[in-house]
């Protein structure tokens, strides 16, 4: 999936950068241990909680988040209070596959944003606030920053995203990866050099986090794939598309490229399934077609490309 140390060190130019290359191809690799977040006084109570921030849409209407008394007695009871009840309500809900306690959010009738506070019953000065948005649609994420940086606690609803990266550092590298509440890793982006493109997280999760390794300026841009588009599309570089309805038709997908050189990768998601179908895998100059491809009209799909050149995605009716 990487290249190795060494190509990515040889192919380093200035100095100062070949330990950050060398250091993000060992994170990814496993050999380097993430420095751990700061640990609090074991002495000092407080109400541990997942995020500090949730999002709710059509999209993803109900949130659940752990909550936990740390450094009290065993049996401590906790209880909530919300600024506006319109905007969400909150419940408690069973206890998750591990044993902490959660919260269950739900979409109230209302669009805007109130408070949330998680305090000890017999002790309310212990508490923590959770900041509650309630929007028309599907949050996006804009990150920007110099060097590495770890993000922690997105709430992400459960739709696609467009994971949209600018690095400018042109003798440099840039690595991006990201992990699910569950504690499943995916590399999205792993390049040396500048780059822009855009790779895909197939389904949002509560508590994700972001590791960038990077050496230079960065931007990072997360869109939910809402917008409907043609299943046909042509580009260039890395790519997400918009998302298409099926038709109940059986295809054949034409997929080409003409790069001459890297790797050219083409998946279709079903958003109903939680599937993806591999149309094309090559390297290189590439045209073939991907027979009987069948797209179920109540059904919801997109495409997610991976190229370094000009390419074509195009659906015909069998």
């Amino acid at each position: 999936m990487f290249e190795n140390i060494k190509n990515i060190v040889n192919s380093s130019k200035k100095g100062k950068k070949i330990m950050a290359a060398v250091m993000a191809a060992g994170l990814f690799m496993g050999l380097v241990a993430v420095p751990a977040e700061t640990v609090r006084a074991e002495e000092v109570p407080f109400v541990d909680i997942s995020t500090n921030l949730i999002s709710l849409s059509p999209q993803a209407e109900e949130v659940t988040m752990n909550v936990a008394a740390r450094n009290m007695p065993e049996g401590t009871e906790l209880a909530f209070s919300v600024a506006d009840g319109n905007i969400c309500s909150v419940e408690w809900t069973e206890l998750d596959s591990k044993g902490y306690t959660r919260l269950l959010y739900k979409r109230g009738a209302a669009l805007g944003e109130t408070l949330v506070t998680v305090f000890v019953k017999d002790n309310p000065a212990v508490a923590s606030q959770i900041m509650v948005t309630n929007k028309d649609a599907a949050d996006s994420y804009v990150y920007e920053g110099d060097g590495n940086q770890n993000i922690h606690g997105l709430n992400m609803p459960p739709v696609p995203y467009d994971v949209h990266v600018v690095s400018t550092d042109a003798d440099g590298y840039f690595g991006l990866l990201y992990t699910n509440a569950a504690g499943e890793s995916k590399v999205l982006v792993n390049k040396v050099g500048a780059y822009e493109g855009s790779t895909t997280i197939a389904k949002g999760t509560n508590a994700t986090s972001l590791q960038i390794l990077a050496t230079g300026h960065w931007q990072i841009v997360m869109t939910p794939v809402l917008q409907f588009t043609t299943m046909t599309q042509s580009g260039a570089g890395n790519f997400v598309s918009g998302r298409f309805k099926g038709d109940d038709g059986t295809h054949d997908v034409y997929c080409a490229n003409w790069a001459e050189k890297g790797n050219y990768i083409v998946w279709l998601y079903d958003l109903n399934d939680d599937k993806r179908l591999l149309l094309a895998n090559g390297a290189g100059t590439y045209g073939k077609k991907r027979k009987n491809v069948y797209l179920n009209e109540s059904h919801s799909y997109y495409l997610s490309v991976q190229s370094e050149g000009n390419w074509l995605v195009e659906f015909s009716q069998e």
